[in-house]
């Protein structure tokens, strides 16, 4: 089974929902998550500010916490959650691409459930992706039931690993 056959499966928004965030579901509202109940981090690595901010945005409101970058520099000069987190991903990035930044981070020890995006869509991105191994894979544009089937199935191999 490939990531894209998982990621273009039918799946309502709602259900993925209830998996990712389980703690708010249960009644939570995100104005009142304490310490002892986290959301769930979504990291953004994008060059492009208007995907950067168009993300960030949809995530809040979707109820992650957001962290965004525009380089891969940044993220590495920050600390990053342990838990409850993933990581989206640009493969095209200026400087260090999105898969030394996943190399980088995993001779770190840190190794993120991270999905990959790209704007372009041919072979050559496609078998970059495949060597990469992510979680899942996105391609741009893609939609809130697209992304959070992503992040879902992120979040759900990272546990198996971790």
């Amino acid at each position: 089974m490939t990531v894209e056959t998982v990621v273009r499966s039918p799946i309502r928004v709602t259900e993925v929902r209830r998996k990712i965030q389980p703690r708010q579901v249960a009644g939570h509202s995100r104005a009142s998550e304490s310490s002892d109940n986290p959301r769930t981090t979504v990291i953004v690595v994008d060059d492009d500010r208007s995907v950067r901010r168009a993300l960030g945005r949809h995530l809040q409101i979707l109820g992650f916490e957001v962290l965004v970058f525009q380089t891969a520099g940044e993220l590495l000069a920050r600390k990053l959650p342990k838990r409850d987190v993933c990581l989206l991903l640009d493969l095209f990035l200026p400087g260090m691409s999105g898969i030394e930044l996943c190399r980088s981070l995993a001779v770190a020890g840190q190794h993120l459930p991270t999905i990959l995006m790209s704007g372009r869509d041919d072979q050559g991105t496609r078998r970059l992706m495949r060597v990469a191994k992510p979680n899942a894979i996105l391609f741009k544009p893609f939609d809130e039931k697209s992304l959070l089937r992503a992040i879902w199935k992120a979040l759900r191999n990272g546990m198996k690993t971790s």
